[in-house]
């Protein structure tokens, strides 16, 4: 707009939004970060459930710009890693572009900008709109007769309610995903006596998580290049690790390595109750550092499976009548994994809403932008790579290709959008790559939903990077506006 400073605005403030941020910050753009609670880093802000820690090597986890070599282990606790994302916003002076505590929830594409509305009533105009709003915190609840009825305490694992002393209650805990075989653990190795309800058995990855030691954390700190040196080797081992990928070799023995953690489990009862009937991958895998299998076997520990009926004041009741007494019960149930910037209510050209948009299927060019929505942005977007690329280094390959959008929109004083075309094609080359790899063997996972092809990056980590890097100007539609400076 004429007469108007150019400007960005981004939603979120975990971490998509800070490297947005940060990069925002020293290309010189005038920007603002909008954040709905008090404080940064999204999920790990939000989920504080015991046995939590991030999945991937925690020196994965690291922003590009700002390396972190004391991690206390292989895989960081949730505290560590929120932690380093509140340093991280502090080091590099980010807190105060952020507004807290306003959360967007109207954006509306009129007169070539973006018209932003706020909870608490307030407005605002960008010429350049991020979505950083990451696609696991919407919670989901099942759909279970009487959930209201219970007398205990009761919440949803993202909302954990620390004041609840863990002794002298009886658990309930509802759910077999990673979160629900990390709470199960955690409370049984406390002594809690925990009953944990699944309707299927999950693949867990069972994992050591050793401490760091001091000479490692001293190397990495040296100059000599070992610091590089084990980033290309990282680099090396997740383009080489295809067992989602592909059939072959390597999948038969990952197969094999997860048929053995079971053999922790001696009960056969038990066992049978907790081996999959379905391929390994098709969802996604729980990590435990602490033996799940054998947690679940303490004497304080129970595995209920089937199908429960209701919820009453004192408990969970069976299909089959079997009523388990609770004091506490703990919805383990994930999230809406496709809610992305819902329910913000966001409105592009000619008025189309993003929920009519996405009504008959979820889509993206890339998973950061979309047809008919111009100079709006969306970091870990649908069919982002969020099962085989690490989120910091997706996100360096997706807001570098944001980035240079940016400038060639404001170079020629334009808004940019993908074409439908281009849009189509990007899906259709995803869609030839599913057949063959883990993700479509049959089962029910958060990556499908409802459609028939999941949600995600199903090609190796090189041919993510090649695409950000060579994505051309031909895929995008530019619309001639007025911009200030």
């Amino acid at each position: 707009m004429v007469g108007r400073r150019f400007r960005v605005v981004v939603a979120g403030a975990g971490v998509s939004g800070l490297f947005m941020a940060e990069t925002l910050k020293r290309a010189r753009i005038d920007f603002t970060v909008y954040e709905k609670a008090g404080d940064v880093g999204g999920t790990w802000r939000d989920n504080t459930f015991p046995g939590l820690f991030v999945d991937v090597l925690s020196r994965q986890y690291e922003f590009p710009f700002q390396p972190n070599y004391d991690w206390s282990r292989k895989y960081a606790p949730a505290t560590e890693i929120w932690a380093f994302i509140k340093k991280v916003a502090g080091d590099r002076g980010l807190t105060k572009f952020i507004r807290f505590n306003e959360e967007i929830v109207a954006a509306r594409f009129t007169d070539g900008c973006w018209q932003l509305e706020t909870a608490r009533g307030n407005s605002d105009v960008a010429d350049v709109f991020v979505c950083a709003t990451g696609f696991l915190h919407k919670p989901l609840f099942p759909d279970i007769a009487g959930r209201e009825s219970f007398a205990g305490s009761s919440f949803h694992s993202s909302r954990w309610d620390h004041t609840v002393p863990y002794a002298g209650k009886r658990w309930g805990v509802i759910g077999s995903g990673a979160s629900g075989v990390q709470i199960t653990e955690a409370l049984a190795w406390a002594g809690c006596n925990v009953t944990q309800f699944i309707r299927r058995a999950q693949w867990v990855h069972i994992r050591e998580n050793p401490h760091s030691t001091w000479l490692e954390r001293l190397k990495l700190r040296l100059p000599g290049g070992y610091a590089r040196e084990q980033r290309r080797l990282w680099q090396l081992i997740n383009e080489t690790d295809r067992w989602r990928l592909e059939p072959g070799p390597q999948r038969e023995a990952m197969e094999r390595e997860y048929q053995s953690f079971l053999d922790h489990i001696k009960d056969p009862e038990l066992k049978k109750k907790l081996t999959p009937d379905y391929n390994l991958g098709c969802t996604r895998i729980p990590k435990s550092d602490k033996n799940y299998y054998e947690a679940v076997q303490l004497p304080n520990a129970h595995i209920v499976k089937g199908q429960i009926d209701r919820i009453v004041p004192d408990g969970v009741v069976m299909v089959d009548g079997t009523q388990v007494n609770l004091d506490v019960l703990v919805y383990a149930t994930g999230f809406d994994a496709h809610a992305y910037m819902r329910p913000m209510k966001v409105i592009g050209l000619n008025g189309m809403a993003i929920d009519e948009t996405w009504k008959e299927r979820i889509y993206s060019y890339g998973g950061i932008a979309l047809p008919g929505f111009p100079n709006l942005f969306l970091l870990y977007g649908p069919f982002a790579p969020v099962n085989n690329v690490p989120v910091p280094l997706g996100l360096d390959q997706e807001i570098a290709c944001i980035m240079r959008l940016i400038a060639e929109a404001r170079t020629r004083r334009a808004a940019v959008a993908p074409t439908v075309a281009a849009t189509e094609k990007f899906l259709a080359r995803l869609g030839a790559a599913f057949p063959g790899t883990v993700w479509v063997g049959g089962c029910k996972n958060w990556y499908t939903g409802d459609q028939g092809n999941p949600v995600l990056w199903p090609l190796p980590q090189s041919q993510h990077k090649a695409f950000f890097a060579e994505v051309p100007a031909e895929d995008f539609e530019f619309i001639p506006i007025g911009q200030g400076d």
